[in-house]
């Protein structure tokens, strides 16, 4: 069952939506597999990262030195890394949600959850064969990235379209380009909110 479902999501993802739904699995096994996931590949770039760690260039200047410094320290955590990649996750499940109810799709929230789950369970068994094939060449690692990069934006439209009910993969890249909008004007809001309440007073901090 697995095997064909996996062949269903590469060729033809909204039929592969369609059976992940049909699982009836309930909403809080999904929110610890997509936790799961969130995990293992926070893993996953902890190991690349710390593989081949970037290296601060001496064209930078102190400043810009101390700041790329400090982004490394901050991308060498797994901790860190992993409440990224769970907050981000998290985050893209309620805005593919929303953003598909207001192109008009019909999906409920834990069909999206469980498509947005599986995805990325997909997509970290697949970075594992690119990883794989880059340790052989470099050359044919970079060219599968690109097509699996085009292939994972393929897949999740469709994916997303099944689960909203919709008609056509095109509407499901419709509703990321909405959800990506969604969430770039609800980080302008939060930090705004931000810059209006201001830094709290170190005195008021300490009662």
């Amino acid at each position: 069952m697995l095997k064909q479902l996996l062949k269903t999501t590469l060729t033809t993802p909204m039929l592969a939506a369609q059976d992940i739904m049909s699982l009836n699995i309930k909403r809080e096994t999904f929110w610890m597999a997509l936790a799961l996931a969130a995990v293992l590949n926070a893993l996953l770039f902890s190991l690349v990262f710390q593989a081949a760690p970037p290296v601060v260039s001496d064209a930078l200047t102190p400043e810009e030195a101390a700041q790329a410094s400090f982004l490394i320290r901050i991308m060498s955590s797994p901790a860190i890394v992993t409440i990224a990649i769970v907050g981000s996750l998290v985050v893209s499940v309620f805005a593919f949600y929303w953003a598909g109810l207001m192109l008009g799709g019909q999906g409920r929230f834990v069909d999206v959850l469980a498509v947005v789950t599986w995805w990325q369970f997909v997509v970290l068994g697949v970075s594992v064969v690119v990883l794989a094939l880059s340790s052989v060449s470099a050359a044919l690692g970079s060219l599968l990235s690109l097509v699996v990069n085009v292939w994972e934006i393929f897949v999740l439209s469709g994916l997303i379209a099944g689960a909203h009910k919709l008609s056509h993969p095109i509407k499901g890249l419709a509703i990321i380009a909405l959800s990506l909008v969604l969430m770039v004007v609800g980080l302008l809001i939060f930090f705004t909110l931000i810059a209006l309440v201001g830094p709290i007073p170190i005195e008021a901090a300490n009662v």
